[in-house]
């Protein structure tokens, strides 16, 4: 689709952007479509083990590095600075969509430990990331466009998530009250970064297989995710689209219909719009009345 807010000025500065978690799932998806702005010549794919093997454009950028710690941090920090800094290009994208949804027990059975290794990856990692690249991220003039910080939430986050999934949902609010503040901040800050969120619904990813194998005791509707996965199979035999669509009832989406959705946001809202700052919650990839905005006409649903 072609999207009101991609100006000349967007594309005709140089640019690169940042995906965690860009190695697979949603993550990798979003990448190979940003890949696709002409602007930005480098994606950073940030992953514990991604190799540059491991990657299939040429656009895209290894960069092996923990999110959830500080040593991680700081190897993606110095890498977009070496990329940046002397060239004069701009951090233009930064997409939070690495996460972890482990444990999933009931909260009586979670170690301190592993509720502090998922807080690291949940909450740490994005935040302290996105105050980090802020500098990276801000225009260079004013006539340049600031950066964008997309963050990938969760439906978790808002109410009771499913029995098991207490780390994820409290982690998850969190992550989603980080958007919120930063959002603030960043206004305050006058450097025109801004920072929106958006929740996927629900989408075939390891995460889902995550799910799957736990065991009943601790997640008792563990059936449920189960069922969505056989039903997505079903879709994948009648063959996928290569356009945006409403996502599915009833079953997973697919990570490459997500991207689709986080391209308007990335190029088809403006800054006030991304941010959203009027709404008490995020973007939600179900919500109908949005549909019209990122899926082409003969894709809307009839009724």
């Amino acid at each position: 689709m072609s999207f009101a807010a991609y100006t000349i000025k967007d594309s005709s500065r140089p640019a690169i952007a940042l995906v965690t978690g860009g190695r697979s799932g949603i993550g990798k998806a979003i990448a190979n479509k940003i890949a696709t702005f002409p602007f930005v010549e480098n994606v950073l794919i940030v992953s514990r083990s991604v190799k540059e093997s491991d990657l299939q454009n040429s656009k895209f950028v290894a960069v092996a590095a923990d999110i959830g710690t500080a040593e991680g941090r700081q190897i993606v920090i110095d890498k977009v600075a070496s990329l940046t800094t002397e060239s004069g290009r701009q951090l233009r994208y930064l997409v939070h969509s690495a996460g972890t949804i482990e444990p999933i027990r009931l909260a009586g059975q979670i170690t301190p430990e592993e509720f502090r290794s998922a807080l690291n990856v949940n909450l740490e990692g994005p935040f302290f990331l996105s105050t980090a690249l802020y500098p990276f991220l801000e225009a260079k003039d004013d006539d340049a466009a600031a950066g964008r910080i997309l963050h990938v939430s969760s439906g978790a986050a808002h109410g009771a998530p499913p029995i098991g999934w207490g780390v994820y949902g409290i982690t998850k609010a969190a992550f989603f009250q980080s958007f919120k503040v930063l959002s603030r901040e960043f206004e305050h800050l006058g450097g025109k970064v801004v920072v929106g969120s958006f929740k996927p619904g629900v989408v075939d990813t390891s995460m889902q297989g995550v799910i799957r194998e736990s065991p009943a005791e601790s997640m008792p509707v563990v059936g449920n995710f189960k069922a969505l996965k056989e039903k997505v199979l079903a879709q994948a035999a009648e063959g996928a689209s290569t356009k945006a669509m409403p996502p599915p009832k009833g079953a997973l989406d697919s990570p490459d219909n997500v991207a689709f959705f986080a391209e308007w946001l990335l190029l088809g809202t403006t800054d006030e719009e991304f941010s959203n700052l009027s709404e008490p919650n995020e973007y939600d990839i179900r919500d109908s009345s949005l549909f019209p905005k990122w899926i082409p006409e003969e894709n809307l649903p009839n009724d």
